[in-house]
């Protein structure tokens, strides 16, 4: 059988990937109220690791933590209510961590000021199965993936989400990807990486469409680093606007495979793709 070409490839993945968002055959879950209070929400986390129940927060609330939230081990589903849940003080730790095993669908909520300082991911960390629905991740920082870090094995589903002026010290400012990320209708800007990827950081496959992916800066790749053995397929998405000390200022290609269907790589400095490893088809400048 001939080998699969990369739109062929990005196509049948994108298309599997909204059918699979948009089915479920599970029976509706309970739904549990969560007062205003971070304690509330820490024991509504620990019940809905065995129940399965849906968390509903208090529409409009600030969950302000002074200690992490428990880990996510089981199938949660947390509707946010374009709530906040923030670290306010205290020592670094992450917002949310989904562990292996567990499975986290995330929806209307802000996730902001997560600190993963010495680790992967400041704002969420997902070793398991984590889907993000019309929220920000904003404004967290760690050593790699200040937004976002998605572990080897793991999957991550982002659908119209911002993530958003988050800091990594090393890679990966607002997204580091060492499993699956899929990111739909989402937007990646402001962030910013000491090194390389400003936006996001891939190792693992990672899959654009209909997102954006600008105003980020780093030490090199201001928009996209994909690292050896990874696989980015962008697809109607949009790369314009990052910063770079070292070119390229986009995309850059280390030893993977980098896709562009119907997208555009453009207004990015000091270069576009040039200056990558590896050439990039289709991306010029």
């Amino acid at each position: 059988m001939p080998a699969c070409k990369p739109a062929a490839r990005l196509a049948q993945a994108l298309c599997l990937g909204i059918v699979c968002l948009g089915v479920s055959s599970s029976p509706a879950a309970a739904q549990t109220a969560v007062p205003c209070n971070a304690g509330a929400l820490a024991a509504a986390i620990t019940a809905a690791n065995s129940t399965g129940d849906t968390l509903v927060l208090a529409s409009g609330c600030t969950y302000a933590l002074s200690t992490p939230l428990p880990h996510i081990t089981g199938r949660v589903v947390i509707d946010g209510s374009r709530s906040t849940i923030t670290r306010s003080s205290g020592p670094a730790f992450q917002v949310l961590v989904v562990d292996a095993g567990g499975n986290l669908n995330l929806r209307q909520a802000f996730i902001t000021n997560g600190d993963g300082t010495g680790t992967f991911g400041g704002g969420i960390a997902n070793s398991g199965i984590l889907t993000v629905r019309e929220s920000v991740i904003s404004n967290s920082h760690a050593d790699f993936a200040g937004g976002i870090g998605t572990n080897t094995g793991a999957t991550t589903t982002l659908v119209n989400t911002q993530v958003v002026d988050n800091q990594a010290t090393q890679n990966g400012g607002g997204l580091t990807n060492d499993g699956s990320l899929t990111l739909i209708r989402t937007q990646v800007t402001g962030n910013t990486a000491g090194l390389q990827g400003g936006g996001i950081g891939n190792t693992g496959t990672l899959r654009l469409q209909d997102s954006e992916i600008n105003s980020n800066q780093a030490n090199t790749a201001g928009g996209i680093v994909n690292f050896s053995g990874g696989a980015t397929d962008l697809f109607q998405s949009h790369v314009n606007a990052n910063t770079s000390v070292n070119a390229p200022g986009g995309i850059s290609d280390a030893a993977g495979s980098v896709a562009l269907v119907a997208s555009d790589v453009s207004g990015n400095f000091p270069t576009n793709c040039a200056g990558s490893p590896l050439s990039i088809a289709d991306c010029t400048g």
